[in-house]
């Protein structure tokens, strides 16, 4: 039996690979509809976006205003889950369309949260800029932004896409201490 190659080196699945002259072989994960950011250069499925230049204006925009972590649900101003693409903020930065996620951006990382729902999609959909962090718990967003933003540091958000509530106060505020060693970039 033949795998479906589209444009790629055919193989037989049961023999070492081979190209016909004019074909290439691929050296990404067997799943071309996956990501694999391990790989030099990384192998991107058609489907994910490219957020370079949108993560390095937001991240100007951050240094501007002294903000050191940037917070994007994926909600509208109403909560709602389901909403209209002219607020998919989440969405245009990342590239994700799935209806339920967040967003950290620091001046050096960006993470995406999401649920399981969601786990193969957000992988066809990030780019390499992104880690995909495979829960929602808000306790693990703020133990990654304790963990990755300066002590005293600046945490910004838009409050109409938040119920600020307790929750992340409490998170943010009342966690164990940040992380001994500082990453090799500061």
């Amino acid at each position: 039996a033949w795998l479906q190659t589209r444009g790629r080196c055919p193989r037989l699945l049961l023999l070492p690979p081979s190209c016909p002259p004019g074909h290439s072989q691929q050296a990404a994960s067997p799943r071309t509809d996956i990501r694999n950011c391990s790989v030099d250069p990384p192998y991107l499925p058609p489907t994910a976006t490219n957020t370079t230049a949108r993560l390095a204006a937001l991240r100007d925009a951050m240094r501007a205003h002294s903000a050191h972590a940037y917070i994007v649900p994926s909600t509208d101003a109403h909560m709602s889950e389901y909403i209209a693409e002219r607020d998919s903020r989440l969405g245009w930065l990342t590239g994700f369309t799935g209806s339920a996620g967040t967003v950290v951006v620091t001046l050096d990382r960006a993470a995406l949260w999401t649920d399981s729902r969601y786990w193969t999609q957000a992988e066809r959909q990030l780019d390499c800029n992104w880690e995909l962090q495979r829960t929602t718990w808000i306790k693990s967003i703020g133990q990654w932004i304790l963990e990755w933003v300066p002590a005293g540091g600046n945490v910004s958000l838009d409050p109409f896409l938040f119920s600020i509530g307790r929750r992340w106060t409490q998170v943010l505020t009342s966690s164990p201490p940040r992380r001994a060693l500082q990453p090799p970039w500061r």
